[in-house]
Formats: C-alpha cells, structure tokens, sequence
C-alpha cells in the first residue's frame, strides 16, 4: 500500500477514506483550475498524447492539478494518465491511481458544454481493484464519487440507479463516434436507437455512465471495442456501487487489465436485464 505523507491509517476502510479524500480535493482543484482558464487557452493543441490522440492545453492542465495533489498526497504511487502515460512517485504503487483528466476534450476545444476528469484508485491491476473513485463535471462542479462497498454518492447524497429492465421504457446513451473506422457499426444500433424510449449523445463517456448511476440515463453503450480502461475505470466503480452492472460485448461482467491499458467494449446499465438486452439485440442485428 502506497504510503500517506498526511499519516499513516493501517485499517483499509480509512485507507479508503483517505482515497477518497485525495480523490475529491484533486478533481476539485482540476475545476477550478479550468475555470480559471480563457477560452483561447482551452483550445491551444500542445502535444499529441501516448496514444495517439490529441492533448489541448486543458488537458495538461487538469493533469498538472490532479498531478500536484497526488504528490502531497502520496509517497509512493503509480500513475497511469490519458496524456503522459505511465508516471512513478517514489517507489510506485500501490496504489494505482488511474487518471482521464478531460473526457471530452475536443468538446472543450470546440466549446461544447459537456466534459469531464476522472480518477480511480485500485490496489490491483485489474479493473475489478479499483477502490475508489470520483467524476467531476468541470463546468457545473457536481461530483460523482464511490468507494467500494460504501455506496456511490453526487455531491455528497447517496444516489441509487433507476428501475427500469426493457429498452423500450429507457433512455439510452450511445457513443456514436466512429470517425470512419467501423463500417456498419451505427447500422447495428439501429434497432436500440428505434426501440428506446429517449437515445442521448453527449461526447463524455465517464459523465455519462454517471448518469446512468444517478437515475438520469437507464443505459450506457459503447460497443465499438474503442474505450480505453483509464476512460471507464472510475465511473466502472460508481455505477456498481449505484446498484447497476457493467458488462463486456459478450455480456460477461466487466473486467479488465488497468496496467497496461486495455480497450473493451462497455454497456453500463440499471439493470442486467436491461444490459442484456441492449447486447442481445446488437449481436442480432446485421
């Protein structure tokens, strides 16, 4: 277990405590920090990332913050990053502190009002470690959180998912970005996009699987094969400890190798019923 410059707790629910504390303070000094930034600064392209995509300077300076609260935080740590890949404090981990610091990015460029910063805390390098979780909205500041087996909270109220088990009574959230790379694939959803009742796009992936622990959205997919383990490991814990399910395109529960990265397809959703359904009806459709 890494080691706490704040002090040392042997008991692991207050090892959990002190995760979530850490979580909470970093994705909040990430608001405000991008709060603080003009729109010219928020649109600068810096770098092309580890894998492959695009960095804007609102990325490097989410991770900058969420950087700078890991190292007063933590002696010993591993960080795995959207932008600088694989970083050691002291001696690394554990813990692995898995890190997007903007789901959303080039809606931040482009002004669209919908991103976000994730992080996940596990003790493994399995999805099924993570521990501890937060999503923050960096526009309206609401924050997703989670700790495993204490119940997943929005702003410090506990939230559970909603009830709902066939297509037809959901509103489903997809992502439809496939920039050319799958022919057929939005074909295929089709037929989830007639059945539900509301379908939203909005360009965040962890924000919107939150929406899915907190009620708002009834499902979440992304069957695409193209979301990386650190873009779903931290809303992956929330919406478990909401009450729903998280599954692969084969609807097996969800799990992954955090290190290295890993890409998988995801279906959160209220129920399994529910999640079932959804994959039942894409694989059926041609």
């Amino acid at each position: 277990m890494g080691k706490l410059l704040k002090q040392e707790l042997k008991p692991s629910v207050k090892m959990e405590s002190k995760y979530s504390e850490y979580v909470k303070e970093a994705l909040k000094k990430c608001s405000e920090k991008i709060r603080g930034m003009n729109e010219q600064s928020i649109r600068e392209r810096v770098a092309i990332n580890p894998f492959g995509d695009q960095t804007f300077m609102v990325d490097r300076v989410a991770e900058e913050a969420v950087f700078e609260t890991t190292k007063f935080f933590f002696k010993d740590a591993t960080l795995i990053s959207e932008e600088s890949g694989l970083v050691e404090i002291g001696g690394g981990g554990p813990p692995f502190i898995i890190v997007d610091p903007v789901d959303g990015s080039v809606n931040a460029s482009r002004g669209y009002p919908c991103y976000s910063c994730s992080i996940g805390i596990a003790e493994g390098e399995e999805l099924s470690d993570v521990v501890c979780s937060g999503v923050i909205n960096l526009l309206t500041g609401d924050l997703y959180s989670a700790e495993k087996n204490h119940g997943a909270f929005l702003n410090g109220r506990r939230i559970r998912v909603s009830n709902v088990e066939r297509i037809e009574e959901a509103l489903v959230s997809v992502d439809l970005n496939v920039r050319g790379r799958l022919p057929g694939y939005v074909s295929r959803l089709s037929s989830i996009i007639e059945k539900a009742k509301h379908i939203r796009s909005l360009g965040s992936d962890a924000l919107e699987i939150c929406l899915v622990a907190s009620g708002a959205a009834d499902a979440f997919v992304d069957l695409r094969g193209f979301l990386r383990s650190l873009d779903f490991s931290a809303a992956f814990l929330i919406v478990k400890e909401a009450g729903g399910v998280v599954l692969n395109g084969k609807a097996e529960d969800l799990n992954v190798k955090l290190i290295p990265v890993s890409k998988s397809t995801v279906v959160a959703a209220c129920s399994r019923s529910l999640g079932e359904e959804i994959i039942r009806v894409f694989r059926t459709t041609i």
